[in-house]
């Protein structure tokens, strides 16, 4: 895309405000419940006001990633009429999308990357060769259960092809236990992601060395979901609330019939709300950006934002500091996970995934024993760090039983 003088002017302010605000900026704080994405992001959004990518903090306070988040927004803002069309267009879709999503554990924010991958294209063929809606390559789709025989191209299915991406998103998210790094692997290849935490010896996409789109990958969802959901843009929006009653989910929920996709009897389904703003004056495309962007630089640190995870325990036995060593725990709460229900005092065994350059600790929890049967039940968690709300722990100097560790399902 080519900025016009008034786009190129705004860009510029928009980079002399972030460098001279980022030496300024901390992370805000916040106390949550226990990890849930939607509660969470609405409690970020309206009361924190810090960016985010599926509950995991962007650091705007950094340079580099205020000015790839300025050069995404630029690229998108001033074209109300065009992003109050998207969103019109878009609103079908996410109908069937995000209740999907729901189901399979996976944050809402993943809504926005058929979006960017195809534009809501069934047939959209990339020059890769990657194919639908979620661009599946050939191999990959059939891993992840879709045909792709001649005349049936299951990628062109928006639920089909939906299903398959949740089931590759989980398997991401399961080698990498961020969903930052789940975005850049979607792109990239989890292949090349897992080589980069490897030669850095760390897990923070915002400072490993990407390829260029890689690189630019995440920052074309962040800037599409604030399109999406910013006061700022919008104006005159029919607006998308699919997780509320109202007339305007009414109204993307008879879309949806109209195109097939809903039958009359089909259950009400649940999904994450995208806000929808009404009666906005209409404002030019520097003020619209230039104020964004001061909104997300200007908050003020309070103290060290804490995240909670899905699961809490306390450490019963440690193990060797080593890849493969077995740790025990024991529940602090009664917790649902499917459709086993594990209660305080039951044991939850986990290995040692990784222990990197930096002394960060991975785990993940490999089974359950309740109390009560003693019948082991098979899980997947991941240790969560506290001050990040993503995989590796930062040990205590002296491991004991008792040490608090959050997990994420």
């Amino acid at each position: 895309m080519t900025l016009s003088p008034t786009s190129t002017s705004s860009l510029t302010l928009i980079l002399l405000l972030l460098f001279v605000s980022a030496s300024a900026q901390k992370i805000t704080s916040g106390k949550n419940k226990p990890f849930h994405q939607a509660a969470y992001q609405s409690r970020v959004s309206a009361g924190l006001n810090r960016l985010h990518f599926c509950g995991e903090t962007v650091p705007t306070e950094q340079g580099d990633v205020s000015a790839k988040l300025a050069f995404a927004l630029a690229s998108n803002a001033g074209y109300a009429r065009h992003i109050n069309s998207l969103k019109n267009r878009s609103a079908p879709y996410f109908a069937i999308v995000e209740p999907i999503l729901q189901k399979h554990s996976i944050p809402s924010d993943f809504k926005y990357l058929p979006l960017i991958e195809s534009d809501w294209h069934a047939n959209a063929i990339s020059s890769a060769g990657a194919v639908g809606y979620w661009q599946f390559m050939d191999e990959t789709a059939q891993d992840m259960g879709l045909s792709i025989t001649p005349g049936h191209d299951e990628r062109t299915d928006l639920r089909k092809s939906t299903e398959a991406a949740c089931t590759y998103l989980k398997f991401l998210y399961r080698k990498l236990g961020s969903w930052t790094l789940v975005a850049a692997a979607y792109n990239g290849g989890v292949g090349m992601i897992q080589r980069k935490i490897t030669k850095s010896g760390q897990r923070d996409y915002y400072t490993m060395a990407m390829n260029t789109e890689t690189g630019h990958y995440l920052y074309r969802i962040l800037a599409m979901k604030e399109l999406f959901t910013n006061p700022s843009y919008g104006i005159g929006s029919v607006g998308i609330m699919l997780a509320s009653a109202g007339n305007a989910y009414e109204k993307e929920r008879e879309q949806a019939r109209q195109m097939g996709w809903l039958q009359e009897d089909e259950p009400e389904p649940e999904g994450i709300p995208v806000e929808s703003f009404y009666g906005n004056p209409v404002r030019k495309e520097s003020v619209v950006v230039d104020s964004l962007l001061t909104e997300l630089l200007k908050s003020k640190p309070r103290k060290p934002m804490v995240y909670v995870g899905d699961v809490a325990t306390k450490l019963v036995k440690a193990g060797p500091l080593k890849v493969g060593k077995s740790w025990a725990f024991t529940l602090t709460e009664d917790v649902q996970i499917g459709e086993d229900a594990l209660k305080i005092g039951d044991i939850l065994y986990a290995v040692v995934d990784d222990v990197d350059a930096r002394g960060n600790l991975f785990l993940r929890a490999t089974k359950a024993i309740p109390a009560e049967t003693k019948k082991p039940i098979s899980l997947t968690l991941l240790a969560m760090n506290p001050s990040t709300g993503m995989a590796g722990l930062i040990p205590p100097k002296k491991i004991e039983p008792g040490w608090i560790v959050q997990w994420k399902l």
